[in-house]
């Protein structure tokens, strides 16, 4: 709540930095204590790491958070797909392709459009986007049950979180109403997304 109210629309700075590297840390630890899969102490760790360097400024500071957030996705792929009851299978199923039809139509539709405005980051941003798409295909193998919907509600709300945060920072015009709603609601859908997949794995195996 304090980065949300105070930090989330300003510039750089380093209780900035501490305070939202902080917010995710405190679930790392979450993590570690309830003792749940290493994978997911493991995307939490890199999701922090990534905070860093995107509350950093430059373009070198963004390339290495895109680079650790991937990294951290690719720790939560690995965790659903290494969860005892994901079950491929379960993609076919009807409401499934058309929920990642939406999701994979979102994903390429991005993709064209930052391939024009993402300049030299561009390469960055689209990798990016195959990973956290590969991230909600990996997740829709989990059943939809108690915990494990709190968990897809997450990632939902992750890759919703990505959409934004990407047309801020290449698509919206500098302040406008909206450009500055942005920062409001990229922190607040992110940090409740990290919070329900944590909560969710933490519960499934109390």
């Amino acid at each position: 709540m304090i980065y949300l109210l105070g930090f989330c629309y300003r510039g750089p700075s380093r209780l900035k930095t501490a305070i939202k590297v902080t917010s995710i840390g405190a679930l790392v630890v979450v993590s570690v204590i309830a003792n749940t899969p290493i994978w997911l102490t493991l995307a939490l760790a890199g999701c922090a790491i990534g905070d860093y360097y995107l509350s950093r400024d430059g373009a070198t500071a963004f390339i290495k958070g895109v680079g650790a957030f991937a990294i951290g996705h690719l720790f939560y792929i690995a965790l659903f797909l290494a969860d005892p009851l994901s079950d491929p299978g379960l993609i076919t199923t009807n409401a499934r392709i058309a929920t990642l039809s939406v999701l994979i139509g979102m994903s390429v539709l991005m993709m064209g459009i930052l391939w024009f405005y993402a300049g030299e980051l561009r390469h960055a941003v689209l990798g990016y986007i195959v990973i956290i798409t590969s991230m909600g295909i990996a997740a829709a193998t989990l059943p939809w049950q108690p915990y494990y919907n709190i968990v897809m509600l997450g990632v939902m709300f992750f890759i919703l979180s990505d959409l934004i945060l990407s047309m801020e920072m290449f698509l919206m015009t500098k302040g406008r109403w909206l450009a500055k709603l942005a920062p409001f609601l990229v922190w607040s859908l992110y940090w409740l997304a990290q919070l329900l997949i944590t909560a969710g794995v933490v519960f499934r195996d109390v």
